[in-house]
């Protein structure tokens, strides 16, 4: 990662990767560099006092006309940073750099986050590389002491600190700092290659071969607090580290550990009260004054319940926790940023996130639709992810029920005969929900896949033979016979001779609704189970 401001001061490129996409983009690099002390709001109207160093918010800029005056007024003042919500208008002027800000974010929260930014890199490029007191710090220590840039990460590898120095790693160093955490497909292939039971294994550095011509090799120690690993420490190096360099490297995880202890201890509790309260919430335990203790308002409340798409597990049940709390970690940040009237709970399997709007806000549905797609879409941790959208609930009491439908409709969700859009409301999928349990019912009751006229059709024919295949395409097609033969790519007349077939061998009446319903519903429910099999198997 290039830094293009002078030593110890943060450039506009490391801001916005620390606060990280969710919240920030930078569309333009600018042909600036200089430092950056402070924030200004400039809002249409309002005195603004413009100077060098200062990010400027460009409040209520939405064309090309006023983008065009604030930036001249931004060159006469030496300012060169500044920050315009989505979508930026073009720019004729590449002299500033131009970040990009979520179109939903609140601007107080802009400002706050990026001055917290700037006080807080002002204070550790102050004190003592070996001091040891934060994380950041101790990563530059630990730079300094190896020689080799540094990444700190927790045991669900998010990334919580990272050192100077990082313009000499890779490709895959510079993925994992722009999005917090190490990217999906990196943590697929490191599981591959038994770099963490590796890791678990040592108490010392483990040294970890390039694993490409344009990557480095890596050295790591896993952080532990007794036999808990609470992280990792993640050296990227051209070679193996001498005896020295190693030893240090070693020194320094149980102060990494007390730090890592330190951070978990100080959110954990308050991070815990609250998920137990939104998920007595949404579990119906929770009354109207308890609940109002999540500060969500009176006004409309969605559920909405993501899990990864597969429903059949690939990996230990530890990975897939693991992956689901770094989802969850990043979902958090993101509501925080840009829907703070939200609360997060992690379930077994799933995540939920209460989404509460104003009371007079008409499209809660439609709006946090838009908030899934929208996280979905900025974070490489979503991966497969998908998300289903309840309510809107109007009442803390109906949030329970909600619940219960956004579970079914995640359920059809991650089936995996369903395909379709990653972000689906209970509606969506009301027919993929009702099927789940048609065959969950006929499962119980023990009720063969096919009877009456599908079963004597797969007498004549086996299990999926071409007669059955082509009346599911004309129940598909709504009784359309060319619509029907366009699906199964023959001819007209040759879907015409098959149905003639189909009445004749099974006697099935085309005329009779309760018959062509009940064969229409055996062979969806056939095409769900199978879907299920294939995936297992």
């Amino acid at each position: 990662m290039r830094e293009c401001g002078p030593r110890g001061h943060l450039p506009v490129r490391q801001l916005v990767d620390n606060i990280g996409p969710a919240l920030l983009r930078l569309v333009q690099e600018g042909t600036g560099g200089g430092p950056l002390t402070d924030v200004v709001i400039h809002a249409p109207g309002a005195p603004t006092v413009l100077g060098p160093g200062c990010v400027v918010l460009g409040v209520g800029v939405t064309t090309a006309a006023e983008l065009r005056e604030l930036t001249a007024a931004m060159r006469q003042a030496g300012a060169e940073v500044l920050a315009v919500k989505a979508p930026v208008p073009p720019s004729a002027d590449d002299k500033p750099a131009i970040i990009e800000v979520n179109a939903d974010a609140s601007w107080m929260h802009v400002a706050t986050t990026v001055r917290e930014q700037l006080l807080e890199y002002a204070r550790t490029s102050v004190r003592s590389a070996g001091s040891g007191a934060e994380l950041f710090a101790l990563a530059n220590a630990v730079y300094e002491a190896v020689g080799a840039p540094v990444t700190i990460e927790d045991r669900s590898s998010a990334l919580v600190a990272w050192s100077q120095g990082q313009d000499r790693t890779d490709s895959e160093r510079i993925e994992t700092i722009l999005g917090r955490a190490v990217h999906q497909r990196t943590l697929a292939e490191q599981r591959e290659r038994q770099e963490f039971e590796r890791l678990h294994a040592s108490t010392e550095p483990v040294y970890m071969e390039a694993t490409g011509a344009d990557q480095l090799a890596r050295v790591a120690i896993a952080v532990r607090a007794g036999s808990d690993v609470l992280g990792y420490i993640w050296a990227a190096v051209p070679g193996p580290l001498d005896e020295a360099a190693t030893a240090r490297l070693r020194e320094f995880a149980p102060l990494v550990a007390l730090q890592l202890v330190g951070l978990r201890t100080e959110t954990s509790y308050v991070r815990r009260q609250r998920g137990e309260l939104a998920a007595a919430v949404l579990g119906g335990a929770a009354d109207p004054v308890e609940a109002s203790r999540l500060q969500l308002g009176s006004g409309p409340v969605c559920v909405l319940a993501a899990a990864p798409r597969m429903a059949q597990s690939t990996g230990p049940d530890a990975l897939d926790a693991a992956g689901l709390r770094r989802f969850a970690d990043t979902l958090e940040y993101f509501l925080a940023a840009v829907h703070p009237r939200s609360a997060l709970v992690t379930g077994t399997g799933a995540v939920y996130v209460l989404a509460a709007w104003p009371p007079e806000h008409a499209t809660a549905l439609e709006s946090a639709l838009a908030l899934a797609r929208d996280f979905l879409a900025r974070t490489p941790l979503a991966g497969d992810y998908v998300v289903a959208v309840g309510g809107p609930a109007e009442s803390v009491r109906r949030i329970a029920d909600v619940r219960v439908q956004a579970d079914a409709a995640l359920r059809a969700l991650r089936h995996p005969a369903v395909r379709g859009p990653a972000v689906r409301t209970v509606e969506d999928m009301a027919l993929a929900v009702l099927l789940l349990h048609l065959a969950d019912a006929t499962e119980a009751l023990g009720l063969p896949d096919a009877g009456g006229a599908l079963y004597r059709l797969r007498q004549e024919e086996g299990q999926d033979g071409p007669l059955a295949t082509t009346l599911a395409a004309y129940l598909a097609a709504a009784g359309a016979t060319d619509t029907a033969a366009e699906a199964l790519h023959i001819h007209p007349n040759t879907m015409r001779y098959r149905l003639r077939r189909i009445r004749e061998v099974s006697g099935l009446d085309f005329a009779d609704a309760d018959a062509m319903l009940l064969a229409h519903l055996q062979l969806r429910v056939r095409e769900l189970r199978t879907g299920a099999s294939r995936a297992s198997g």
